[in-house]
């Protein structure tokens, strides 16, 4: 390519570069946008602690409760967890096509004034998350959490019926420690959206500075053929 010829390879690459760089700043930005409305959406959500404090919230509202798993809470699958992901053995790599499932069945959180019974999403991803307690078994491991645990859970409060549906997740942390994780997030992608968008920029204004070059070569190669600067022979008359 003729725009390319008399500049430094890595300015070249810079340039051919540029619309490939272009499509990945525009991902970057919609991922920039798609984590900022979750980080602001998870900062609107409100917590509770107590029972009186979800009576307080209105019928529907999505809200992060922190309790205890109650202490009679009987444990799943034969192990001495009630919440719990699978994974494999430590030094154990997953076979070919080897699931590991996650087990989150319907449970009663101990709150200071009362219990709550806790109903899982049938219809949404869950989420398990800081585990506080890791059990072997077998080839795997099981780790999640036990009857006295403390846990936060997210769902969404029933009013009428007095208990949190529609949970999506539950994590050994804190909010502060969550709310810590998303701004980690949040800023990485910032960080990638802004240095796509430097090399993005520079390749343009690359791009410009030789298209210019090119085009005044261009121009004054064409004057030339145009106007050539020939000598002319003078010619003798004999008589």
């Amino acid at each position: 390519m003729k725009i390319l010829q008399g500049i430094h390879w890595t300015g070249g690459l810079l340039i051919f570069m540029t619309p490939v760089l272009l499509v990945f700043l525009l991902g970057s930005q919609m991922a920039y946008s798609q984590v900022r409305s979750q980080y602001r959406a998870y900062q609107a959500i409100p917590e509770a602690e107590t029972l009186a404090g979800l009576e307080s919230l209105p019928d529907g509202s999505v809200v992060m409760v922190r309790g205890q798993i109650a202490p009679d809470s009987a444990p799943a699958g034969g192990s001495g967890l009630v919440v719990y992901q699978v994974y494999p053995a430590e030094g154990r790599e997953p076979r070919y096509k080897e699931e590991f499932p996650l087990v989150f069945p319907a449970f009663t959180m101990a709150l200071p004034d009362g219990r709550l019974d806790i109903i899982p999403s049938d219809r949404r991803e869950l989420v398990i998350r800081d585990g506080q307690r890791t059990e072997p078994a077998g080839d795997y491991r099981w780790v999640g959490f036990a009857p006295g645990d403390t846990v936060m859970v997210q769902g969404q409060w029933q009013k009428s019926t007095g208990t949190l549906v529609e949970v999506t997740g539950i994590t050994g942390g804190d909010r502060a420690s969550l709310m810590a994780e998303w701004e980690r997030a949040f800023r990485i992608v910032g960080w990638v959206r802004n240095g796509l968008t430097l090399l993005t920029l520079a390749g343009v204004v690359l791009l410009v500075i030789q298209w210019r070059r090119t085009r005044k070569q261009t121009d004054e190669e064409t004057e030339q053929w145009e106007n050539p600067n020939a000598e002319t022979v003078p010619t003798t008359s004999h008589t």
